[in-house]
């Protein structure tokens, strides 16, 4: 199993079981139904992630996360910004600092 497909299995893994916990918010429950509908779909990975991300910044901000989800969402918002930065970051080096020749 690569490594993508682990994360995706995982994932996955994760919105079944967050999404049966009565513990959380139904407005919760309806972002992470639709991001686990649409990967079921085999939609793009990233972008449903995004999206997952963008509907549940507004309660993550306002503090209005149930815990399992709140942990969720900082696992996934965090691992993914990491690898958009850092692609940004290497794609911006040349424009930055110039070229040295």
């Amino acid at each position: 199993m690569s490594k993508r497909e682990k994360e995706y299995s995982d994932v996955m893994e994760d919105l079944y079981d967050l999404v049966l916990d009565p513990t959380i918010h139904e407005y919760e429950r309806e972002a992470l139904l639709k991001a686990k509908n649409e990967l079921e779909k085999n939609s793009y990975f990233p972008k449903v992630m995004a999206n997952l991300e963008f509907d549940l910044r507004p309660y993550a901000i306002q503090s209005k996360l149930s815990e399992p989800v709140g942990k969720f969402y900082m696992k996934a918002s965090t691992k993914g910004r990491f690898d958009r930065e850092l692609g940004k970051g290497l794609a911006a080096t040349p424009i930055t600092f110039g070229s040295i020749l």
